[in-house]
């Protein structure tokens, strides 16, 4: 089976300064506060794993756990990516950078890039959900991304926030971002989860919400990583996953690629030769109905 790589998704660190309560992270660190490390990738690794031509690909920086500004090789990692003709999608929060750090980013980056800032609310409620945030320092960000590269204010719909969608959208506009996207988030417990907005129900949170109460038998598999081939996955300790929901510890801990992770270890392998024995996972993958594929890519 030949792969035609679009893009990756790389999480360069799993550090973060936010405690967000639906995030992976803040999730893992309450649950087993005694097994987590904070992990960087190691850049050369990284670039000796990827060994085919990734001009035109983008790779997306964002994190399961972590915010890719906090990795402490960003912009070497962002120059070898652009020297060798790729594109690059950083997703932040933006907060406790700088401005002298975010001209030095923008000086490396272009309008063939991106930066998202994940901004939930408004300036007086976001931190309801980015606990912790920082709207001083994330104002200096989007000022001077604006003047270098594409950007977008990213908005997850709460219940304390879906009222104010359209004066979030305005003050995104004042400050010369281009792109406004809501995203409605999944990560419901339940139906009565006092984070989930009323108005903004869409069928996969209610899919997320019913998964437990139904075998895996019962869902059809909609495999977006063989639809797009845009989602290749490397986790911030350094293992390659065919898309970052596999890298949820409620899923990837019980998946081969934990199992037999020394093949996946991006330290004893490079993307060419993996991808040459995922031949039998995504020719399965419809059949085999892994829970995390049930969990992300039900067909709605």
């Amino acid at each position: 089976m030949g792969i035609d790589i679009k893009g990756f998704h790389i999480e360069p660190t799993n550090i973060c300064t936010l405690k967000c309560p639906r995030c992976a992270r803040t999730e893992f660190i309450n649950k087993f506060p005694s097994r987590w490390k904070n992990k960087q990738l190691n850049l050369e690794d990284f670039k000796k794993f990827i060994d085919i031509d990734i001009s035109n690909k983008v790779f997306n920086l964002c994190g399961n756990y972590g915010d890719p500004i906090y990795y402490n090789q960003l912009f070497e990692m962002i120059l070898w990516l652009k020297q060798n003709g790729a594109s690059v999608v950083i997703n932040t929060n933006g907060s406790y950078k700088t401005q002298n750090w975010w001209k030095e980013l923008c000086s490396i980056i272009d309008f063939n890039d991106g930066i998202v800032f994940a901004i939930d609310g408004t300036t007086e409620n976001f931190t309801n959900y980015r606990v912790n945030a920082d709207w001083d320092s994330i104002a200096i960000g989007i000022q001077e991304a604006v003047k270098y590269t594409n950007t977008t204010w990213k908005f997850i719909p709460f219940a304390f926030n879906e009222h104010e969608i359209e004066k979030a959208k305005k003050l995104s506009t004042n400050l010369g971002i281009q792109s406004f996207h809501v995203e409605p988030s999944h990560r419901w417990e339940s139906s009565d989860d006092l984070l989930k907005p009323k108005n903004l129900v869409n069928q996969k949170s209610e899919h997320v919400i019913n998964w437990v109460k139904y075998t895996d038998k019962d869902f059809i598999i909609d495999a977006q990583c063989k639809k797009t081939h845009v989602e290749h996955y490397i986790s911030a300790e350094g293992y390659y996953m065919p898309c970052c929901f596999v890298g949820d510890h409620r899923f990837y801990f019980s998946s081969e690629f934990y199992k037999n992770k020394e093949k996946y270890d991006i330290r004893n392998s490079t993307i060419t030769s993996i991808l040459e024995n995922l031949t039998d996972f995504y020719s399965s993958i419809e059949d085999n109905k892994l829970k995390y594929c049930t969990f992300n890519c039900p067909k709605i």
